[in-house]
């Protein structure tokens, strides 16, 4: 046999039993502590139950955990970084301070003087955003990048710009009709209220009809290109191989449709509004 078989096993020692530890039981004995663990029924009996104060603490807990996890996403968000970390906030503040300063002077009521503001800033605001995208941003960037870099660049900015026209012509509409409502229509210029409504219903109807299929087919037109190896020229169009793809030519036909209908569009609005602000010089000169 082996030693490991024949050898003898040692005894198990048993530990000790733990000393009491005598400073708790005379503080259990000073305040009449008396604790049983092995009594499971005295144990239900005396079991803590939280009360009001407790239960308030942890709804405060879990209101405040869920607060802090919308501020979590909150400082996660566009709207956040853009109020935090550009200074467009600070022109706004200062534009409301304008304002604000402006409609304490002593003048006519406040209320038809801040109308007649809405709608003298929203219709220069309008005009200034048409000159600026279609006079001078477009043209230069149309004639500075390869052509699908513009068109990326365009894919951007034509849904946030033709809502943002729609609301400001929307907004100075109802300035207008506002206004004249205050002023009981002693001055109306109907011309001008049509001029407003036509503004607002064009460019809203190319946000809500034409922007996103005229997107969808320039994005397929730029697949294809760039499958062919093509959109790299600037302020140009080369259609390479693809002039002989009739699919292709379908697409094109299509995009540019669209893109006819919405430069139409734009330009007659921009008209109207030249139109628009001419009557509000003339309004301005009586």
């Amino acid at each position: 046999m082996c030693n490991v078989c024949t050898r003898e096993v040692a005894p198990v020692v048993e530990a000790p039993p733990a000393k009491p530890n005598r400073t708790l039981e005379r503080m259990k004995k000073k305040h009449n502590i008396t604790t049983d663990p092995n009594d499971e029924e005295k144990q239900k009996e005396v079991a803590y139950q939280p009360d009001l104060l407790a239960v308030s603490t942890q709804c405060s807990k879990i209101a405040y955990d869920i607060f802090k996890q919308g501020l979590v996403r909150l400082q996660e968000t566009k709207a956040f970084v853009i109020a935090t970390k550009t200074p467009q906030p600070y022109h706004i503040a200062l534009a409301i301070l304008v304002v604000l300063v402006w409609l304490t002077r002593p003048g006519s009521g406040s209320n038809l003087r801040g109308w007649k503001g809405l709608y003298v800033a929203a219709v220069a605001t309008h005009l200034g955003a048409q000159i600026w995208m279609t006079l001078i941003s477009g043209v230069v960037l149309y004639f500075s990048l390869p052509r699908h870099e513009f068109g990326r660049v365009q894919t951007v900015l034509f849904p946030v710009y033709y809502a943002f026209n729609a609301v400001v012509s929307l907004l100075a509409l109802l300035a207008y009709f506002r206004t004249q409502c205050l002023t009981h229509f002693q001055h109306t210029s109907w011309i001008q209220l049509a001029l407003l409504l036509a503004v607002f219903s064009i460019e809203a109807y190319v946000r809500l009809r034409l922007v996103q299929p005229m997107l969808r087919a320039k994005h397929v037109k730029t697949q294809m290109e760039e499958a062919a190896g093509g959109g790299q020229e600037v302020g140009r169009l080369v259609l390479g191989e693809l002039a002989h793809c009739p699919r292709y030519l379908r697409v094109l036909k299509t995009f540019r449709a669209y893109h006819s209908t919405i430069a139409m569009g734009t330009m007659i609005a921009l008209g109207c509004s030249f139109y628009s602000t001419m009557i509000l010089v003339d309004s301005m000169c009586h």
